[in-house]
């Protein structure tokens, strides 16, 4: 039986919420005068809302 110990386990990726969509997942397009033409998938979460946080990633 073999115990894992912390050291070998790999780090937890924790997420954080979306910087670009505010971790709605989707956002607006909106034309000159501020109506919502559509709403799209965020591009940087792709629709999750929730991005890795990189700087807690241990190497």
């Amino acid at each position: 039986m073999q115990v894992n110990t912390e050291s070998d386990r790999p780090p937890l990726k924790t997420t954080k919420p979306c910087h670009h969509c505010e971790g709605v997942g989707y956002i607006s397009i909106r034309d000159c005068s501020g109506e919502i033409q559509r709403e799209e998938n965020c591009s940087f979460c792709n629709g999750s809302g929730k991005t890795i946080d990189e700087s807690k990633i241990e190497i």
